[in-house]
C-alpha cells in the first residue's frame, strides 16, 4: 500500500486560498498512551505495519502480529496489500523473487493458503467481494511473453485462474500517450455488490479518480461532473442502499464531499462551498467528515458533523498533524488515522468528545494500511 493518492490530495489542499467553515481553533490537546485491558476502541483494528499484518485490539495496547512472512529481499516489506472479510477471513499479497503470492487465512493469521501463485505476476489492490466468495485485484504482467493483459481481475476465494473483469487502456499513441489511456484498480464495493468503486488512474500522468463498475452490466461509467469539478481517489462512502456513494469532488483548491448516483451519475454538492472536506461518512442522516482548516502557520483537521439542515458541528479538538490515511470506526464514534509527526509517522485514535488522542501500538517502520474489524456482538 501506499500514500500517493493521499499526498495528491493534500497537495490540492495546500493550494488552496482561506476558508471560514468554522472559526479558528483553539490547540489540540496532548496525546495520551492507552491503558491495558481497559475497551478504548469499538472494535479491532487490522493494520499493515513492517510488511506484516497485525491487530491492535479493543484496549488499544495489545498488538498481535497475525502473519510471519518472510522477507526475501532486504528492505522491502514481504506482505504489500490486504483485506479483511468478517466471514471469509483475510488475504494478502506477499512479493517473492519468482511472482507474487496470493494468501488466504482466518482473521487469526491461522491455516495460510496460497491460492495464486505465478512467475512473472504482480497483485496488487486485493479487495474481498461483499459475500467473500470473491477476490477483486489489481494484475500487471511482467513476464517477457505476456500471457495476460493487465487491469482489474477476480478470481475464486478458493483459488483457480484469474478471471479479467476491466483490462487497462491501450496506449493510443508510444511517443506522446494521452491522458485518457487509464489503468484500473478496485477500490470499494457497496454493500449489495451491485456496484464496485474504481480507481482509474491515468498511466502516464499524475491523475486519477473515481468511476462504477456494475456487476450486471460489466460496464465501466463515469459520472458526470461539472466542468472544472474532479474526483479524488483514495476516499470514498456508500450510502446503505448502494443507490449512491459520497466522493471528494472538487477544483483544483480543494476538494469538497459530493454524492453522486449511481444510475444517473449525476453529482450534487454535500458540503457547502468553501469547505474543504477529507474521509466523508453517514451516522443516521448526518454527514460526518474531517474538515481542514487554513491558520495562520499551516492546516488544522477537525471532525465535524453536518445536520441535514446543513448546520456544522465540531466533534472534538482540532489536531494539527496532516492525516496521510484516515478512517473512520463503524460506530462514527470516532477516527484511526495515520498522522504526519516532526519524527515520521504515528497511528492515532481520534474519539469524538473532548478527550486527548490516543497513541496506537506500531514498529519504528509506520503503519502503511489499516482496516477496522467488526463491533463485537455484545448480546
Amino acid at each position: 500500500m501506499r500514500y500517493r493518492l493521499f499526498i495528491v490530495l493534500l497537495a490540492g489542499l495546500i493550494a488552496c486560498s482561506t476558508t471560514t467553515s468554522l472559526p479558528t481553533p483553539s490547540p489540540t490537546a496532548a496525546v495520551v498512551r492507552p491503558t491495558p485491558d481497559i475497551p478504548l476502541l469499538p472494535a479491532p483494528l487490522y493494520v499493515l505495519d513492517r510488511g506484516q499484518i497485525a491487530r491492535i485490539e479493543r484496549d488499544g495496547a495489545t498488538r498481535r502480529q497475525l502473519t510471519r512472512e518472510r522477507i526475501e529481499y532486504a528492505g522491502i516489506p514481504p506482505i504489500s496489500d490486504m483485506d479483511i472479510h468478517p466471514t471469509a477471513g483475510m488475504v494478502y499479497v506477499v512479493g517473492a523473487a519468482a511472482g507474487d503470492r496470493l494468501v488466504r487465512t482466518d482473521l487469526d493469521g491461522n491455516n495460510p493458503q496460497i491460492i495464486y501463485e505465478e512467475a512473472g505476476h504482480q497483485l496488487s489492490a486485493v479487495r474481498w467481494s461483499p459475500d467473500g466468495a470473491l477476490i477483486y485485484l489489481r494484475f500487471q504482467n511482467n513476464r517477457e511473453i505476456r500471457d495476460l493483459p493487465d487491469g482489474l481481475y477476480r478470481i475464486a476465494a478458493s483459488g483457480g485462474a484469474l478471471e479479467l473483469v476491466l483490462a487497462d487502456d491501450p496506449v493510443d499513441n508510444p511517443t506522446n500517450p494521452s491522458r485518457s489511456v487509464r489503468r484500473y484498480y478496485p477500490f470499494l464495493w457497496d454493500s449489495t455488490g451491485n456496484t464496485l468503486i474504481v480507481e482509474s488512474s491515468a498511466t502516464f500522468y499524475d491523475d486519477c479518480e473515481l468511476v462504477f463498475w456494475q456487476a450486471q452490466r460489466q460496464e465501466l461509467r463515469r459520472p458526470t461532473l461539472p466542468e472544472d469539478m474532479q474526483s479524488l481517489c483514495g476516499e470514498a462512502f456508500w450510502l446503505s442502499d448502494g443507490n449512491a456513494a459520497l466522493f471528494l469532488i472538487g477544483p483544483p483548491t480543494g476538494p469538497g464531499i459530493w454524492q453522486v448516483d449511481v444510475q444517473t451519475l449525476q453529482a450534487q454538492p454535500r458540503t457547502a462551498d468553501g469547505v474543504l472536506a477529507r474521509a466523508p461518512f453517514l451516522k443516521g442522516d448526518d454527514l460526518l467528515f474531517v474538515a481542514v482548516d487554513r491558520v495562520n502557520d499551516g492546516f488544522t483537521f477537525t471532525l465535524t458533523r453536518q445536520s441535514p439542515d446543513g448546520a456544522l458541528t465540531r466533534l472534538r479538538p482540532p489536531f494539527r498533524e496532516t492525516p496521510l490515511l484516515i478512517r473512520w470506526a463503524p460506530d462514527g464514534s470516532g477516527i484511526a488515522a495515520v498522522v504526519q509527526t516532526a519524527r515520521g509517522t504515528a497511528l492515532r485514535w481520534y474519539p469524538i468528545g473532548d478527550l486527548p488522542a490516543v497513541e496506537l501500538p506500531q514498529t519504528e517502520n509506520g503503519v502503511s494500511w489499516l482496516i477496522w474489524g467488526s463491533i463485537p456482538d455484545r448480546s
